[in-house]
Parts: C-alpha cells; sequence; structure tokens
C-alpha cells in the first residue's frame, strides 16, 4: 500500500481510493440497479418508455443510497485511523489488556514493598 499514508501524529490515513470510494459505490450501484430495472421491464414486456423511466428512477436512488454507504464506510474507517487510544495502535504491547496488567503489576509491587 505505497499509495496509504499512516501519520499517527496527524491521525488520518490519506488514500486516494478511499476518497473516490463514496463515488465509486455510488456509482456501482446506480449502474446495477439500471441494468437490473431494464432487464426486469423488458422481461415483463413493458413499454420501453417505461421501461426506460423506471430505469432511470432505480438508477438515481441507488446511486444516492450508494453513494451514502460509501461515505458512511469512508468516515468509519477514517474515524478509526484518528483514533488516539494505544490499543487502536496495531501493537500488541501496548493494547488495552497489556496496559492494564502492567498497571495491576506495578501497584501491586507498590502494596508489598509498603507492607
Amino acid at each position: 500500500m505505497d499509495s496509504q499514508t499512516d501519520m499517527r501524529g496527524g491521525g488520518q490515513i490519506q488514500d486516494p481510493l478511499w476518497t473516490a470510494f463514496p463515488g465509486l459505490l455510488g456509482a456501482l450501484s446506480g449502474l446495477s440497479a439500471l441494468i437490473i430495472a431494464i432487464g426486469a421491464g423488458w422481461w415483463a414486456d413493458n413499454d420501453v418508455s417505461t421501461v426506460l423511466v423506471r430505469a432511470l428512477i432505480a438508477m438515481i436512488g441507488c446511486w444516492i443510497a450508494g453513494w451514502i454507504a460509501g461515505w458512511v464506510v469512508q468516515r468509519a474507517v477514517h474515524a478509526d485511523s484518528r483514533s488516539d487510544c494505544d490499543e487502536d495502535s496495531g501493537l500488541c504491547e501496548e493494547s488495552d489488556d497489556s496496559i492494564q496488567a502492567d498497571d495491576s503489576m506495578a501497584e501491586t509491587q507498590v502494596r508489598r514493598e509498603a507492607a
């Protein structure tokens, strides 16, 4: 992934594929709806104008739904990459459980020395 830049300080992943993802998903959804609606309309023996109008409506609706879904996925991925939590760093030694275990061991050591 040479086009992907991970900046821990800025906390944002910049990848041209992710920035284009909502439009790509919207376009694929819209074209799929158009093809399916045209095929279903012809199979049902509808008029050409009826088929095309319904296919166009289906394409616009699915393009909007696909774009929104792509936007939600893009925001979820970017929100996760902006997290500054240690357990989100991907390093096993900095996971939440290991930090709690280290803290617990340190507290136990302090209590033993105090006793």
